[in-house]
């Protein structure tokens, strides 16, 4: 399928923030991006998920309240080393709040170094129907899938995440009975793909040929109601998965309701038998995680005090090898709901951020005065 193919050229700001004494450098090298997610590097140009801004319908109830509608806005944005951006492809499946185009879920997580192609998940449709939808809206049949992109723009639909949940629903011997996908990250090696699926509760693998299996199965965790006594189960919610320097797998989750402060973990699995087991905790809402050429892993957190609580402020956390963590000293308002993290090969972090906004999306660089580094995503296998 050929997508619309959209040329904008764009003179990044460069816009610093006053850092106190000892914070890291922050400048905005890219804006206007509409809900922009994951991140990743291909050589010097930087690639970042939009997931859009929805569109004109169908609409549906959102699973957060209001409403929904679909629209073929998703879209992939290349930010070049000279400041200037442009979208290498737009018209992929997107669903946002209806009238805003804002906490959009449509393209999410990004790879540009597997298989010579850039491949993207366009999440959703998450407890929707894919194919009810797709009826209305041909772009929906792009939802819960991953994608590969070439140069002009061309897509193909790679793997079918959401129909491997109709047909297979895995999670439900977790704990969840319901029908959900929402694929929002992946990374590839010579042999597979591993992908983060958030409704799904789940790391699977996929191969060439699209034939999808569970990698491992996050089960939901009881914690303490918010709202009365005793407890409540909590979902897993995967969010980004990289390949660390020990070949193992390093997930991250933004947990689900009731989003408890210091709830969210950063999982490592064993990548032949899937076994996972807690390598970091006491985080809050992780959408992100990336190493580093030293062998750092940088977890990014969309609200440092709960999607419940009073702010959107973000967070970053350097973890050692041993899994301690380190809040990095950031200037005051840096991080609004941000959702994407890499590493370039200057060291510098590069975070997207204002990213449940159409629009008002956009991309800083972070200087934390490290060492040379890769791009942080890894290969799958």
């Amino acid at each position: 399928m050929s997508a619309p193919r959209f040329l904008v050229l764009v003179g990044a700001s460069m816009l610093a923030l006053a850092a106190p004494a000892g914070a890291a450098d922050v400048q905005k090298i890219a804006g206007g991006l509409d809900n922009p997610r994951h991140l990743a590097f291909g050589g010097k140009d930087l690639y970042v998920a939009e997931a859009g801004r929805g569109g004109d319908g169908p609409c549906f109830p959102g699973e957060e309240g209001g409403t929904s509608c679909v629209g073929a806005t998703g879209a992939v944005t290349v930010v070049q080393r000279d400041g200037e951006q442009y979208r290498l492809v737009s018209g992929l499946a997107s669903m946002a709040d209806q009238g805003t185009g804002a906490n959009a879920i449509g393209p999410h997580g990004i790879d540009v170094n597997g298989w010579d192609q850039v491949l993207v998940t366009n999440g959703g449709p998450t407890g929707a129907n894919r194919d009810d939808l797709a009826k209305l809206n041909p772009v929906a049949d792009l939802f819960g899938r991953v994608l590969s992109i070439d140069g002009d723009g061309d897509i193909q639909r790679l793997v079918d995440v959401w129909g491997f949940e109709r047909d297979n629903n895995a999670d439900a011997q977790v704990g969840n009975p319901a029908v959900d996908s929402n694929p929002v990250d992946v990374i590839a090696g010579h042999r597979r793909l591993v992908i983060a699926d958030a409704g799904g509760n789940s790391l699977l693998k996929a191969g060439r040929d699209g034939s999808v299996e569970v990698l491992s199965l996050f089960a939901n965790r009881q914690v303490k109601d918010p709202f009365g006594p005793g407890q409540i189960p909590m979902q897993a919610v995967p969010t980004g998965v990289v390949k660390g320097p020990d070949g193992a797998y390093y997930m991250s989750q933004l947990t689900g309701f009731p989003f408890p402060v210091g709830g969210a973990n950063v999982y490592r699995v064993d990548r032949h038998t899937g076994e996972a087991a807690v390598f970091a905790g006491g985080f809050t809402n992780i959408m992100d995680l990336t190493f580093d050429g030293d062998g750092t892993l940088w977890v990014l957190e969309i609200d440092h005090d709960s999607l419940l609580g009073g702010t959107t402020d973000g967070a970053i956390y350097s973890v050692d090898s041993s899994g301690q963590k380190t809040l990095l000293d950031l200037p005051a308002g840096t991080l609004t709901a941000p959702g994407g993290i890499t590493v370039g090969d200057d060291g510098a972090l590069y975070v997207t951020n204002d990213t449940t906004s159409a629009g008002g999306g956009e991309v800083l660089r972070i200087d934390v005065g490290a060492g040379g580094a890769d791009h942080g995503r890894g290969s799958g296998d």
